[in-house]
């Protein structure tokens, strides 16, 4: 019998084998659900967002949200940390996967 391993999600926090501090999961926490829209590191097109997602011809969600992460902070580099890509893709699939699912 085969071990189907699921595929590891990708992650801006860590590299390979090596472990997360503790700090940086606070942090993120308390993005994700501590802080006002208007107070986060990043603010989200959400129409604009649906766009892009339409438009783009990939198959992986996951290579889709990675790829809109590092290109919001490469435009917007003051407010960039390993914390807040997290944070943004992390926000970006949520509200993709529950959009495919409608």
């Amino acid at each position: 019998m085969k071990n189907n391993l699921s595929k590891a999600s990708p992650s801006f926090l860590f590299e390979e084998n090596t472990k997360v501090c503790k700090d940086s999961l606070i942090t993120l926490n308390l993005i994700l659900n501590g802080l006002a829209s208007e107070k986060k590191p990043y603010q989200i097109n959400y129409h604009t967002l649906l766009m892009s997602y339409s438009l783009w011809q990939g198959t992986d969600l996951d290579d889709f949200c990675h790829k809109q992460a590092l290109s919001y902070f490469l435009f917007n580099p003051q407010n960039d940390s390993e914390v807040a890509r997290e944070a943004l893709f992390i926000e970006i699939r949520e509200f993709l996967a529950g959009f495919s699912k409608v």
